[in-house]
């Protein structure tokens, strides 16, 4: 009798391509990211203090002011309108905003593009009389070049009627190349956080 033959997993999708990433490729990524630990023990920290020993980042800005521009920040967060910039690609703008989903994008920086799926951790989307705010925060998985979490958030102060966008996050290198340029990945971090922010307040603005 023929002894049983024994089928080894696929290898781990690799992070970092020569090229952008093909859809197999991100189809296998989403789906080792079912089974796949976050990277970072501090879930749900950028609601709160930013555990310390890790590279910070926090950045608002008023994007408009009143009940329609409140209605369309909050549609910028729901298309994931914060990745609208040339040199990152989300792969799925279709994902809900929900605990446990995960996304996926990959970013060309230098010639390489890296290839990461990130999960929903948090789901924000509270009304007062006074204040609303909306958004998510995600987390990465093992294999993501750096590890930590992000919150995107709107926020309306109904009194002022001020409309905002937050970005606020934590992270660290989690891959060798990237711990090798870590400078260069914090310049590119904030480079995100920045233009993150001015695609929200472009489309919040062209929804006047």
């Amino acid at each position: 009798m023929d002894s049983p033959v024994t089928l080894r997993p696929p290898a781990p999708p690799r992070v970092l391509h020569f090229g952008a990433p093909d859809p197999d490729t991100i189809r296998w990524a989403l789906r080792a990211a079912e089974d796949a630990p976050l990277s970072y023990p501090f879930v749900g920290a950028t609601a709160g203090e930013l555990p310390a020993g890790w590279d910070h980042d926090a950045a608002s800005r008023v994007v408009g002011r009143g009940p329609a521009a409140w209605s369309a920040a909050k549609t910028a967060i729901r298309e994931w309108v914060p990745f609208s910039m040339p040199w990152v690609h989300l792969h799925d703008r279709s994902v809900p905003l929900q605990l446990g989903q995960h996304v996926s994008f990959s970013s060309r920086q230098l010639g390489v593009w890296t290839l990461n799926v990130c999960r929903v951790v948090a789901v924000y989307d509270e009304e007062t009389p006074d204040f609303a705010r909306f958004g998510f925060a995600y987390g990465t998985l093992d294999g993501h070049v750096v590890a930590g979490e992000e919150r995107f958030l709107a926020s309306w102060d109904r009194t002022s009627g001020d409309v905002a966008f937050e970005i606020r996050k934590f992270s660290r290198p989690n891959h060798p190349l990237v711990r090798l340029v870590s400078p260069v990945a914090r310049v590119i971090q904030r480079r995100f956080t920045t233009e993150a922010i001015d695609a929200v307040a472009r489309f919040v603005g062209s929804a006047r």
